[in-house]
């Protein structure tokens, strides 16, 4: 019975903002798990990236050291958000009427010769002697898309 009267004369001395603190530590960790799993979900199950991870060495047996697996995550993450935001893009890009994507097409190739004659008139900063061709910037652009 002892006990449980020091168990209450505890509870009774517990300040509001000790209260406040520990709830908003344990809601942040909630999240942060939450967040974790949805992330997770959102660039594919573990499972498909451990069958993409695990390949075979050269004498058959898949590699489970996991030291070079850490890079290739690494790698199938980036790629996975890139995909991501590629597919949303298009979608974007579905949605638009032919008038909006001519106008884009416009505004793109406004931009782009704008970079190209600022590039031209810095030339000297970046690499005199370099060929500036308009083809190959456009080409370059199409690396970000």
């Amino acid at each position: 019975m002892k006990y449980l009267e020091n168990l209450l004369i505890y509870f009774s001395n517990l300040s509001a903002f000790y209260i406040f603190s520990v709830a908003t530590s344990i809601a942040v960790v909630l999240l942060t798990i939450y967040l974790g799993i949805v992330t997770r979900f959102a660039n594919g199950t573990n499972e498909q990236a451990e069958r993409k991870t695990s390949r075979p060495t050269q004498n058959g047996s898949s590699t489970g050291d996991g030291s070079d697996s850490d890079s290739t995550n690494e790698n199938l993450r980036i790629e996975s958000v890139r995909q991501l935001k590629s597919a949303k893009l298009k979608s974007l890009e579905q949605q638009l009427t032919d008038e909006q994507r001519e106008a884009e097409k416009e505004i793109e190739k406004a931009q782009l010769s704008a970079i190209f004659e600022l590039l031209k008139k810095q030339s000297e900063k970046f690499d005199g002697d370099a060929n500036l061709n308009e083809d190959d910037l456009k080409e370059q652009l199409t690396l970000y898309r």
